[in-house]
Parts: C-alpha cells; sequence; structure tokens
C-alpha cells in the first residue's frame, strides 16, 4: 500500500510568544478533513475577536488539500512561513492558525516570517508528532482448551486493542499493527495446532506517537 504511513500531530497545542510588542498566539490541531480545519479556524477566530490577525495554514492527507491564508498580512510573510515549517517536517492532517494582536511596532516583512515560523514551529513542538500506521483488526474463534494459550501468545505482540466474547467457542478480536499480520496469523495456527479460525476485518489508520532525541 503506496504511502501507508504518514506524520500528524500528536495533539492539540497552544502557546504563545512576544515580539516587539505584537503577542503571537499559536494553535495546532489534528485534523482529517477540510470541514474540520476550517471549524477549528472559525472557532479560534471567534475565541479572538479583537485581534488584527488571524493566519492559518492546513494540509489533509486523504483529501490532497492544502491551504493558508496571509490573513492581511503583506503576501508572503505568513501563512506561506507557517505551512512551509510543517512541509519541512512532513506533517499533515493539521491545522495551525498564528493569531496576532498588533503592538504598535512595524516588523517588516522578514521581521513577520520569523514571527510566525516561529510561533508555528513552537506551536507543533508543544504539539508532538505522531506517525499513522495501519493496523488490521483480526477476529480469532478458538476452542475453549486453546485460549488461555492464545491469549498468553499475543500477549508477546503489540496488540492495541482485544475484546473477547464467549459462545460454544471463544470469539477474540484484536487489532494489530499491518506489518505483522502474517506473523500472528502464523503463531496463532502453531499455538492452536491449526484449530483456530482467523478473520481479517478492516484496516484503521492509528496514531503512533514519535520520540524525538535529546
Amino acid at each position: 500500500m503506496a504511502d501507508s504511513t504518514y506524520l500528524v500531530p500528536f495533539a492539540s497545542s497552544e502557546v504563545e510568544m512576544i515580539e516587539k510588542k505584537s503577542r503571537f498566539i499559536g494553535n495546532v490541531f489534528l485534523v482529517t478533513s477540510e470541514e474540520e480545519a476550517l471549524a477549528r479556524i472559525a472557532e479560534i477566530a471567534q475565541r479572538h475577536q479583537s485581534a488584527t490577525h488571524g493566519v492559518y495554514a492546513y494540509d489533509i492527507h486523504a483529501q490532497n488539500v492544502t491551504r493558508f491564508s496571509d490573513a492581511g498580512e503583506p503576501k508572503g510573510t505568513a501563512g506561506m512561513p507557517v505551512l512551509d515549517v510543517f512541509r519541512k517536517r512532513k506533517i499533515t492532517n493539521f491545522v495551525c492558525v498564528v493569531t496576532r494582536y498588533f503592538g504598535g511596532i512595524l516588523l517588516g516583512a522578514g521581521g513577520l516570517v520569523r514571527a510566525y515560523s516561529q510561533t508555528a514551529a513552537m506551536a507543533l513542538d508543544a504539539a508532538g508528532e505522531a506517525r499513522m500506521a495501519p493496523y488490521t483488526r483480526l477476529e480469532i474463534l478458538v476452542e475453549y482448551p486453546y485460549f488461555e494459550k492464545l491469549k498468553y501468545l499475543l500477549s508477546d505482540f503489540p496488540v492495541r486493542e482485544s475484546e473477547t466474547a464467549y459462545d460454544l467457542d471463544v470469539t477474540h478480536t484484536i487489532l494489530i499493527p499491518a506489518s505483522i499480520r502474517d506473523s500472528v496469523e502464523a503463531a496463532v495456527s502453531e499455538c492452536t495446532a491449526g484449530r483456530a479460525i482467523v478473520t481479517e476485518g478492516e484496516t484503521l489508520f492509528l496514531p503512533e506517537r514519535v520520540e524525538k532525541d535529546g
């Protein structure tokens, strides 16, 4: 599967910095649609109705949509610098809003680029990064005598979720990284002497936090 993993913000964040008496507030959100991005932009605008500028940038992986706005700042000094922060770190499924309260001192084009870039970078650092990776849901139907052995086996794998239903046999449903699906299925077959019935379900993309060195 092409593009099977991609980077996104791990969490929402809000940061603030002062540059020559102008107040810059950066907000980052994880979003999965343009509609959600626009709703976040509107939410921040409502919160800061008296602000001078509400600059934003967003990128949506599934919809292949990228947008940005200088929000009244000189062209190329605000929205694009914010977007570039995320592009350089290959982050998608985000919306970043940088709100500015003008402090009375002009920053100049270079000063604006630096201020908006720095605020966006601070907000992204505060949000953290996560890698969206594919997970596969497996439904394992197994006879009762093998169930405890199966649970012990699965404890060695990075199972994200599990659910058990008891009937004539046991149905144990798990969510695992798609990359180890074949290994899990082979191990289940071996530990149950081939008596388990494994059915593959949906594939989901879930965030795995990326830890930065240092």
